[in-house]
């Protein structure tokens, strides 16, 4: 189930758009090569593929780096377009 509510996860102006306007709710999860999942534990990375591109994540020295044109999210089952992040992930 996509969470309610807005993108509190983004800066604002970004933070006013709604979450629905940018997921799509789906059971079918991505193909995926290295860590099999949405975050790798640190010094391992993920490449994923489906029916919306692809995605590329990886968790070095304490930080995490994803970019791609959706982030699958395992569990609450549904995509988000697009995916950009770097933060700190220990």
């Amino acid at each position: 189930m996509i969470p309610a509510g807005n993108h509190t996860d983004l800066i604002w102006p970004l933070s006013l758009i709604p979450r629905r306007w940018t997921a799509i709710e789906s059971t079918r999860q991505p193909y995926t090569y290295g860590y099999d999942g949405d975050v790798p534990p640190a010094g391992q990375w993920t490449v994923a593929l489906s029916r919306y591109g692809v995605m590329f994540s990886v968790n070095s020295h304490g930080w995490l780096f994803r970019i791609g044109t959706f982030r699958y999210d395992y569990v609450d089952h549904y995509f988000e377009f697009p995916t950009l992040t770097l933060k700190r992930h220990d």
